[in-house]
C-alpha cells in the first residue's frame, strides 16, 4: 500500500489548490492561459493586471476568433512546466527549438519576432563574431528561457540562472558574472525603468533572431483546438490590420518612454 510522503501530500494540496482557485477565477467557459509574469514590454504583471504587447495580440487574435479566455501570471518556468504537464492548455512568448517542438504544441502563426543580444559591461564592451572567443567565460541566463541552439547548445560556458532578466544585469554591473543575454527591447524597457542600470551596458553580439510563439500542451484536452482558434485569430487580426496597429502602438511607447 502506497503512503505518501509529507512533503509529497504538501505538494498535491498545493496543486489542487491552484487548479480549484483557477476554476473559481476564471469565467465561466474561459480556458486559463499562462502569461509571463515579467518580461516587459511583451508581457508583464504589474499593477494587479497583466499587459505588454504580446498580452495586446493574443488577446485581440482570441477575441477575433470568437475564444473566451482568462490570462494568469506565472513565471516562465512554472508557466511552462505546467503546460507542458498538461495543466495549463498554454504558455507564452516561447522562442520555439527542436526541444519545444517535440514538449509542446506549436500554432502556425508565431507571435512576433525579436533579436536576442549578449550584453557586456560598457566599459569592456567589444564587438564579438563568435561565441568561441568567449568559451570560458560565465553569462547570466534567465531560468527557462530559451536563446536559439547556437547559444544552448554551446557547452564552452559557465551558465549562471537568475529568476529575472534584471538579476543577470545586476550581477554582470558588479562583476559576477562576465556576460549576460537578454532579448533587445526588454533590457531597454530595464533601463528605461531602472536609471540605476542604463549607460552601464552594450550588446556585444546577436547570438539570435527569434520567432517568438504560444505554446498549446500536448496533454491538455482543449488544447488543439485552442491552438486552431488562436492560428484563426491572427489571420484575421493580420487581414483587418489590427495586429499592425498593435506593433506601431507598442513602437510608439517605446520611443516616449
Amino acid at each position: 500500500m502506497y503512503v505518501p510522503t509529507r512533503s509529497a501530500a504538501r505538494r498535491a494540496w498545493q496543486t489542487l489548490t491552484t487548479l480549484l482557485l483557477c476554476l473559481v477565477l476564471a469565467p465561466a467557459g474561459a480556458l486559463e492561459i499562462g502569461a509571463e509574469d515579467d518580461w516587459y514590454p511583451f508581457t508583464a504583471y504589474r499593477d494587479g493586471r497583466i499587459e505588454g504587447m504580446s498580452v495586446d495580440i493574443i488577446r485581440a487574435a482570441f477575441a477575433a476568433s470568437g475564444t473566451e479566455i482568462e490570462l494568469h501570471p506565472y513565471p516562465y518556468a512554472r508557466c511552462m512546466e505546467l503546460t507542458r504537464t498538461g495543466r495549463l492548455p498554454a504558455c507564452f512568448n516561447t522562442s520555439a527549438d527542436k526541444r519545444i517542438a517535440e514538449q509542446y504544441l506549436l500554432p502556425q502563426e508565431p507571435l512576433f519576432r525579436g533579436q536576442i543580444q549578449l550584453w557586456a559591461r560598457k566599459e569592456e564592451a567589444a564587438p564579438l563574431s563568435d561565441l568561441k572567443q568567449i568559451a570560458g567565460s560565465s553569462v547570466a541566463v534567465t531560468l527557462g528561457y530559451e536563446y536559439g541552439p547556437a547559444f544552448d547548445n554551446f557547452t564552452q560556458l559557465r551558465r549562471v540562472e537568475v529568476r529575472r532578466d534584471i538579476s543577470g544585469f545586476r550581477m554582470l554591473q558588479r562583476g559576477r558574472v562576465d556576460f549576460t543575454i537578454a532579448f533587445r527591447d526588454t533590457a531597454r524597457a530595464l533601463f528605461r525603468e531602472n536609471p540605476e542600470l542604463a549607460g552601464h551596458f552594450a550588446p556585444v553580439m546577436v547570438v539570435h533572431r527569434p520567432q517568438l510563439f504560444v505554446s498549446f500542451s500536448r496533454r491538455h484536452p482543449q488544447a488543439a483546438e485552442l491552438a486552431e482558434q488562436f492560428d484563426r485569430g491572427m489571420r484575421a487580426i493580420h487581414a483587418s490590420g489590427r495586429y499592425q496597429q498593435i506593433l506601431d502602438i507598442w513602437q510608439h511607447l517605446s520611443e516616449v518612454d
